[in-house]
């Protein structure tokens, strides 16, 4: 089970800290790239060379690292020597995939995540087939960690100000992850998320690993209240971390942080 996988990592670890791994090139956009020291001219070096130093320097204060598809879509092949990588940094490899497809094609998808090597990988649940997804993601020991509550501000719309059979969609959500016995929940934690809707989303979603998106600096302070509010956290870090001069300290310190806010 995925649950004891996380619960694994973690004690092995002492952390509850997930790396999100999106290498940006530089001819994508303008800032937040890959650094010049890392670029060859063949993109798919650039992307695995600057991959692999990123496990390798954050894998001593992280029990986990999610790989986003769309970054990799040059070369998907990739995809497995990262998720070896991880795992030989002693790490859960989860996936960034949003899968959200009919069922033939989310079988497709799930069955060349578990041949690449991942143990988890991130669900969309706006095709209404979870149950179908779980089933297959599970036959081959695959966990599903579903959007729930995103926190860009677009989200609030579907999620929070839409409704499902009379409750809030994010609530619904949460309700279908314990009903088909998905294996966690992707729940943002700054712009319009308030603790009730985390509170709300642990209460129905039951013993899941919750995917904690959105730490950072919030006027010159951490906000790290809302990581108390769920009993199997896995706190995400970004762009902030992966672009920086020093990978290993800018990760020690969320390290620190952390281990004051949730003892494993």
């Amino acid at each position: 089970m995925f649950l004891e996988k996380y619960k694994s990592a973690v004690r092995e670890k002492r952390s509850i800290i997930n790396i999100n791994l999106d290498p940006a090139l530089p001819s994508q956009r303008k800032s937040h790239v890959i650094p010049e020291r890392y670029v060859s001219k063949d993109d798919s070096e650039t992307l695995l060379n600057f991959s692999l130093d990123i496990i390798e320097q954050a894998g001593d204060y992280c029990c986990s690292v999610k790989p986003n598809t769309q970054y990799f879509l040059p070369d998907t092949r990739l995809l497995r020597k990262i998720a070896g990588k991880i795992h030989e940094k002693g790490m859960i490899a989860i996936l960034d995939h949003k899968l959200s497809d009919i069922g033939p094609t989310n079988d497709s998808a799930i069955h060349w995540i578990s041949d690449m090597g991942f143990d988890a990988f991130t669900f969309s649940p706006f095709a209404g087939n979870m149950q179908n997804a779980v089933e297959s993601a599970h036959s081959k020991n695959l966990g599903v960690i579903v959007l729930t509550l995103m926190s860009n501000p677009e989200a609030e719309l579907f999620m929070v100000n839409s409704s499902i059979n009379g409750v809030p969609s994010y609530q619904y959500i949460a309700s279908e992850i314990r009903r088909t016995d998905a294996d966690g929940c992707v729940v943002g934690m700054t712009g319009f998320v308030r603790e009730e809707h985390i509170k709300n989303a642990q209460r129905l979603a039951g013993e899941k690993v919750f995917l904690m998106q959105g730490i950072g600096p919030q006027g010159g302070k951490l906000d790290l209240s809302k990581i108390k509010l769920v009993r199997n956290p896995l706190v995400s870090l970004g762009r902030e971390v992966i672009f920086s001069e020093n990978i290993t300290q800018s990760v020690k310190r969320y390290y620190d942080l952390l281990g004051k806010v949730k003892k494993v």
